[in-house]
């Protein structure tokens, strides 16, 4: 199954009121049309981080990609079913991701260790200041009407979350980086249910990967 239809089969399962769903709805459409967190384009020069991962490491988005390309995902962490099952799905390809060269940097806006024992090329890394996820512009502002219906719909009041105390959040984007730090790919969609599929994280990095195989020749 793929991604997109693991989160379809997933939300089915929640017994969200007309009225609710509606407004949820209707934010991730003036989202979308504000333009305020539209992400990075195809082409730009991504922007260099260091965070730390669960177990206090400090990674490096351009010392990763001297060694090959890199896969930038951001998403919101444990309240959050969907991000979850993306990781798992990026979990499940990594093998075939590693095989290319590349490592999964997932960056999310809480503090502590949320994942134990990552496996490895897969790094899980705290953005606590959310200047990262401010610099790759796909940070907003969750409205007053979303904000009363979080703790109804996930339980969970963001600000007590988040390691900012805000109730800013990231659109959830995932950006394929080429060693160059030029973005190759990317996904960036304010619905939070719409995300990249690993199958597409792997097709961009096999484009790369034989980029480089025809320079080599």
């Amino acid at each position: 199954m793929t991604l997109k239809g693991e989160i379809q089969q997933l939300l089915a399962g929640f017994s969200v009121p007309e009225h609710i769903a509606r407004i949820i709805a209707e934010s991730h459409q003036a989202l979308e049309g504000s333009g305020i967190a539209r992400g990075i384009a195809v082409g730009d020069q991504a922007p260099d981080f260091e965070l730390e991962d669960s177990a206090g490491h400090s990674v490096r988005l351009y010392e990763q990609l001297r060694r090959g390309p890199a896969v930038v995902s951001f998403f919101r962490v444990a309240w959050c079913p969907v991000c979850n099952l993306q990781l798992v799905a990026f979990q499940r390809a990594l093998p075939e991701i590693t095989t290319l060269g590349a490592e999964i940097l997932a960056v999310h806006p809480e503090s502590g260790q949320l994942v134990e024992d990552p496996p490895d090329g897969f790094h899980i890394l705290a953005d606590t200041s959310q200047r990262v996820i401010h610099d790759y512009r796909l940070e907003f502002t969750v409205s007053a009407d979303v904000r009363r219906i979080y703790p109804l719909v996930f339980g969970v009041d963001v600000s007590k979350k988040n390691a900012n105390g805000g109730w800013t959040l990231p659109v959830p984007g995932t950006f394929v980086v080429g060693q160059d730090r030029i973005v190759k790919r990317r996904h960036v969609r304010a619905d939070f249910s719409l995300r990249m599929e690993p199958s597409e994280v792997i097709e961009a990095l096999t484009q790369l990967r034989d980029e480089r195989e025809r320079a080599a020749n």
